[in-house]
């Protein structure tokens, strides 16, 4: 698939041969015209949003975030984990975040990266379903088959746990699953479903954990719940209680906290609007516009995102997950090859679990 190059002002990243995210980033330095195409491509990646945000400005920030982030690669094609070594989870996410960028022009070799999750496809997709989902997701977002990692099937964890209901340990690995489900285009059982609605709250919201204690949801759970349901066809009565509890979430800037009340951090105003992105409703403009203006206002001069005003320091967790809502992207990301929903015939690919 063929994806438009845009030019953007440079920015200089230091030549360095074991560095193998210098050689990463795949956007023209030449001044040149957009081809029609590569507009068209641009306007509808960015057509989520209205005027408070200049395209322009919104692709630069995009851009300026994939710099760092791709900065922050390791040797080994993974990014790293909370313990500071390359993790499969944080590459997984990292990958999905540097494949929505394709959707306002800015082509990356990912091949590193999902040579990485190839190496630990095993033990990744055997965490648990969430892991396994994300592994299949990353891997359809690259062209990858996700029914064939190393011989590995990550799928199968998946439709495996979606035939018993819950989709992992609580609703955001089910969120994960059921997105899962969507970009492979695996007809999702009945029972996953009636599992997303009944772990949602009575205020509309759902816990990380499943808790259904009132006060114990928060806007991230949420939002990527919001997500998977849209991408599998529910847009009933649960999805619409679902964002009446993100949209009265906002705060006075226009951003989401975790949880109500608290502060505008980055993670949660992006996962916000990715669910805004994706629910596509006409009234809710305005709130994906301020929250597209109060994200960017969370990025530093790096490129990089802080997590919230009062911790302004850059963060690889905060700049993966920008990067995918100031994109206009929701998930899961759409294939960019024919995807089958089911395994193709080849007796070396086996189940994971």
């Amino acid at each position: 698939m063929q994806h438009a190059q845009l030019t953007f002002p440079n920015v200089d990243v230091p030549e360095n041969p074991t560095n193998h995210a210098n050689r990463q980033l795949f956007v023209s330095r030449q001044v040149r015209r957009l081809t029609a195409t590569g507009m068209l491509i641009v306007a509808l990646a960015l057509s989520a949003f209205s005027a408070p945000v200049a395209a322009q400005d919104q692709v630069v920030a995009v851009e300026s975030a994939v710099q760092w982030l791709l900065k922050q690669q390791m040797d080994d094609g993974g990014f790293a984990g909370f313990s500071g070594e390359s993790d499969p989870g944080a590459t997984a996410d990292a990958v999905l975040a540097l494949a929505s960028a394709n959707a306002v022009g800015i082509e990356i070799d990912l091949e590193l990266a999902m040579k990485y999750l190839e190496a630990n496809a095993l033990v990744f997709a055997q965490t648990n379903p969430g892991s396994a989902a994300k592994l299949s997701m990353a891997a359809v977002a690259t062209g990858w088959d996700p029914h064939n990692i190393d011989n590995i099937n990550p799928m199968s964890i998946v439709e495996v746990a979606s035939g018993m209901g819950m989709i992992g340990q609580g609703p955001f690995e089910h969120a994960l699953g059921l997105q899962a489900l969507a970009a492979t285009g695996t007809v999702v059982p009945e029972a996953a479903i009636e599992a997303a609605r009944g772990s949602q709250a009575e205020d509309g919201s759902w816990a990380w954990d499943g808790s259904l204690e009132p006060g114990v949801g928060d806007t991230n759970t949420t939002a990527m719940m919001v997500q998977g349901l849209i991408a599998v066809g529910v847009r009933d009565e649960m999805v619409d209680r679902a964002m009446a509890y993100l949209t009265g979430a906002v705060n006075e800037d226009g951003g989401y906290p975790y949880q109500p009340g608290a502060e505008t951090d980055s993670n949660s105003t992006a996962m916000v609007l990715q669910a805004l992105i994706a629910a596509a409703d006409p009234t809710l403009d305005e709130a994906r516009d301020a929250a597209l203006a109060a994200l960017l206002g969370l990025q530093n001069e790096s490129g990089a995102f802080a997590y919230m005003a009062s911790v302004p320091d850059d963060n690889a967790f905060a700049t993966v997950q920008a990067i995918s809502a100031a994109s206009g992207v929701a998930f899961p990301i759409p294939a960019v090859m024919t995807v089958l929903a089911t395994p193709p015939a080849d007796p070396e690919a086996t189940p994971a679990g």
